[in-house]
């Protein structure tokens, strides 16, 4: 038991106190970390890139990507923000579900002016004015502000439209406003923002894609980690006595699906009901986890949906080789030989008879058209 690492007055502190100090407590795992170091190259060391996508299942851990993010810029940024005052390191803006199926880009350049600390947002325009005129105010903030980075967290909410004829717009909309300037944007969501991906060449040109994995236990070093996130967990867990989450980590993973913010969500819930319960409580139990887990129902639904987006990112041999015959990278050997076999099957196909028609032959006369011949020769043989 390593209950050092909890400052000893907290134990005594009040319930809320508690609760506060583990819900704001994050880790570093190998996930979060490759993650983290993913976007911050996309974000100073890719110059052609005006789109980073960061795309992950639910619950995965990308609020916490987030925050870390906006920490790291902004000390990134210091020495700058002594000599210019009026920069604004990374802002972050939360895309607003839409509520009669259509994104309103109105409310979400009003929301991020507003997010800019744009002063006197009401004397420059009225609001009854034309979306046009929101995106210049926007465009104008951005250059003056100059952010390093501005992610949009729920970005699969931009998704959401009555059709896919205008599904393009979208990424192409966020790539103009980057371009013009000169701001990396950082949409972020679930696998719902896949249709948003890879819609023409230039957004292929001008985006990059990075998928924020959970943990798979069919892979032993991933299973390794994820019991590394389940023992620290149970050591900062602000109770007298740390908890055996170790011992029960299968459980912990199957009604987690693997994702670190499921679970974390999931213990803070289980912690506030325990200490409400009794304040003096020592310890967490595998019946208080069993009461307060996703349904195995939820559970399903939600790993259909990850399955899905897993599947829909990995690359296949099918379309590796697909790349390879478009640009001419496969010997022609090998391509002549395909063919050849491939012509040869169409000739094995085409030499067999066709179905219910036989070959053919003479076949010998009836006995009453045989004597009928006869008599006939011999007429014609007397005549």
């Amino acid at each position: 038991m390593e209950q050092q690492r909890l400052p000893q007055k907290l134990l005594k502190a009040p319930i809320s106190e508690r609760v506060t100090f583990f819900v704001n407590y994050t880790m570093a795992h190998p996930h979060l970390i490759q993650t983290f170091n993913q976007v911050m190259q996309s974000v100073y060391q890719a110059p052609g890139i005006s789109l980073i996508f960061v795309v992950g299942a639910t619950g995965v851990g990308k609020t916490t990507l987030l925050r870390r993010l906006e920490q790291k810029l902004t000390e990134k940024a210091l020495p700058e923000l002594k000599h210019n005052q009026g920069k604004v390191t990374v802002i972050g803006l939360e895309a607003k579900a839409p509520e009669f199926s259509q994104f309103d880009w109105k409310d979400f350049y009003i929301r991020l002016l507003k997010v800019l600390n744009e002063p006197l947002i009401e004397k420059k325009i009225n609001y009854g004015q034309s979306c046009s005129k929101w995106r210049s105010a926007v465009e104008s903030a951005l250059i003056h502000r100059s952010p390093d980075a501005f992610y949009i967290d729920e970005a699969h909410h931009l998704a959401m439209l009555p059709s896919g004829r205008k599904l393009k717009d979208q990424p192409e909309t966020l790539k103009s406003l980057a371009n013009l300037t000169q701001v990396k944007i950082i949409p972020t969501g679930t696998y719902d923002l896949l249709p948003l991906i890879d819609l023409g060449d230039q957004l292929c040109r001008r985006s990059k894609t990075i998928h924020f994995q959970r943990y798979h236990a069919d892979n032993s070093q991933e299973a390794k980690a994820f019991k590394s996130v389940v023992q620290t967990f149970s050591q900062y867990l602000p109770l007298p006595q740390q908890p055996d989450l170790l011992s029960n980590w299968e459980f912990l993973y199957e009604r987690s699906l693997g994702c670190v913010g499921i679970l974390k969500d999931w213990l803070c819930v289980t912690l506030n009901d325990v200490l409400e319960s009794d304040e003096n409580a020592r310890t967490i139990t595998l019946s208080d986890l069993q009461r307060h887990a996703l349904e195995v129902r939820q559970c399903l639904v939600m790993l259909k949906s990850i399955t899905i987006g897993e599947q829909q990112l990995q690359e296949s041999s099918e379309d590796l080789l697909k790349l390879r015959k478009g640009l001419k990278l496969i010997p022609s050997a090998h391509g002549t030989a395909q063919e050849k076999h491939n012509q040869s099957k169409k000739e094995k196909k085409t030499t067999h008879s066709p179905i219910a028609q036989t070959s053919p032959r003479r076949y010998p006369l009836k006995k009453q058209e045989s004597e009928k011949e006869d008599k006939e020769t011999d007429f014609f043989h007397s005549f």
